[in-house]
């Protein structure tokens, strides 16, 4: 949550230089001591795969991008149906809705990793 407000930044993985979407979960793992992949498509890959219905905090949500020919998006679960993400360039970090029918259309599955 100390992330929200924070500037994108396309390669960014500190709050000091700005988050991309895969960066901001790299940094948040790291506080809790766990280490994932740095690339989004990686971290689909290797994560536990839970059900929709079983996401929890810290969970990642993943979803495609509708305007991008390829590509991954990535967030945090952060409970009742919200999660945090770097949106892209321009914008800052901040939580959304998995009702909002962007994300609803476009969600790919939820990942896990733990200690």
């Amino acid at each position: 949550m100390q992330s929200v407000g924070i500037a994108y930044k396309w390669g960014g993985q500190t709050p000091i230089e700005g988050f991309d979407c895969s960066g901001l979960i790299v940094y948040t793992h790291q506080k809790a001591d766990i280490i994932i992949p740095r690339i989004t498509s990686k971290q689909l890959r290797k994560g536990r795969v839970v059900q929709f219905s079983n996401t929890q905090p810290a969970d990642l949500v993943f979803f495609k991008n509708s305007n991008k020919s390829q590509g991954l998006h990535v967030g945090l679960y952060i409970g009742n149906g919200n999660f945090v993400h770097a949106p892209g360039k321009g914008r800052r970090v901040v939580i959304a809705n998995l009702n909002n029918p962007y994300f609803k259309s476009n969600y790919i599955g939820t990942r896990r990793y733990a200690h």
